[in-house]
């Protein structure tokens, strides 16, 4: 099978870092891929490309982008790159890359494939205004041949938004457990950050923007810090919000935050913490909590998207709404404080990640799906030709 997936950019974020996961397995089970990355990405530690991938390095804020939602010069870029790869399966990752998918088919230029969106959120915390719903309802989503959400609720969320007809499969995230292997030990880590080896360690890695809130985990660290004065944060990640969060931890007295940046080697991160935590007001299913769980952390985390999936809520780590910082707090500080109990979550965590989150196992799953859409696919082509 030839399967093409079109994500935003070369960025260690959860889509583009998924579908670089999913391809390399799916090329050692001897199938062709490629991926597409629409957009320029110029900071730290992109992914990296391979043979048969395209850097189309458009402009996000491009006029042709916010005017017509599609630049007509990367439109004609992908339908090139489809005509020649001609693919079985076109996968487009998040909201955006799926403009792009939905035109090419539109357009009418490409051959018979399976287009499948990879549905990451909610639409509606991004699908904004009239103009932008008629385009998503009337022009996009019908081109759409198959959905794959990855978490029951935005799954629901999606075909109650749009009413769908088309196959639709609930597959969560999952990620590379082999290749979590730290190239740096804990104590040498932790010597690199100036962290004492026994100082409680708390981690989020993820994008500084506005739906991550980091600015209440800040809150909520500096609640944590009042009681454990040796308590440390590592904020992994960069965003539009770095230089504003920096002078909010300044201004908080945190001195004991360090802004880390993007990092390519986030496992040795992982295994030098002893906590991850999340504040997001809005998520699907986070590959880095499942990485945090395969590293051995216990997860507090907001209670909102798919975590619920992903965290079990007093066995694997604690769950709490996003408005209860009291309640993160206390939760924070209980695994702070007994380090057993820690443990055995973090134990928990682990062996519930590799029984269920592995990509090998959630690629078959998209396997099983692609397959079933093509047939779909195949079958629809098949009556238009014969009608009667």
């Amino acid at each position: 099978m030839k399967i093409l997936q079109i994500v935003q950019k070369p960025q260690r974020r959860g889509a583009e870092v998924f579908a670089f996961q999913l391809n390399r397995e799916l090329g050692r089970r001897g199938h062709e891929v490629s991926t597409i990355y629409l957009y320029a990405y110029h900071n730290a530690a992109p992914l990296p490309l391979h043979r048969q991938d395209h850097r189309f390095d458009g402009l996000e804020a491009h006029p042709a982008e916010l005017l017509l939602g599609v630049q007509p010069k990367l439109l004609y870029r992908l339908q090139n790159v489809i005509e020649t790869f001609k693919p079985d399966i076109v996968q487009v990752n998040g909201g955006r890359a799926v403009k792009y998918g939905a035109f090419s088919r539109y357009l009418g230029r490409n051959g018979t494939y399976g287009l499948i969106y990879r549905n990451i959120g909610d639409p509606k915390d991004w699908v904004h205004g009239w103009q932008r719903r008629l385009l998503y309802k009337k022009i996009i989503m019908p081109q759409i041949d198959g959905v794959v959400g990855v978490s029951q609720v935005t799954l629901q969320r999606v075909q109650d938004y749009y009413g769908l007809s088309v196959p639709t499969m609930y597959i969560p995230n999952g990620i590379d457990t082999a290749a979590l292997c730290p190239a740096t030990d804990r104590l040498a880590l932790r010597r690199q950050l100036q962290t004492p080896a026994d100082a409680p360690v708390l981690i989020f890695v993820g994008s500084l923007t506005k739906e991550k809130r980091p600015d209440r985990l800040l809150r909520v660290f500096q609640q944590v810090q009042a009681k454990i004065s040796s308590a440390r944060l590592w904020i992994v990640g960069g965003g539009s919000l770095r230089s504003v969060l920096e002078q909010q931890a300044q201004t908080m007295g945190l001195a004991n935050v360090n802004f880390l940046g993007v990092q390519s080697e986030v496992a040795s991160l992982l295994n030098a913490a002893d906590l991850f935590v999340l504040t997001s007001d809005t998520e699907g299913i986070p590959a880095v909590v499942l990485e945090a769980g395969a590293s051995g952390l216990p997860v507090v985390a907001t209670c909102v998207g798919g975590l619920a999936e992903c965290v079990t809520d007093g066995q694997t780590g604690y769950l709490l709404p996003p408005q209860d910082e009291s309640g993160q707090v206390q939760a924070i500080l209980s695994l702070l404080q007994q380090p057993e109990q820690r443990r055995r979550m973090g134990q928990a965590a682990k062996q519930w990640v590799q029984t269920t989150f592995s990509i090998e196992h959630i690629t078959q799953q998209y396997l099983n799906f692609y397959n079933r859409v093509l047939t779909c696919v195949q079958e629809s082509k098949a009556q238009n030709l014969n009608p009667y």
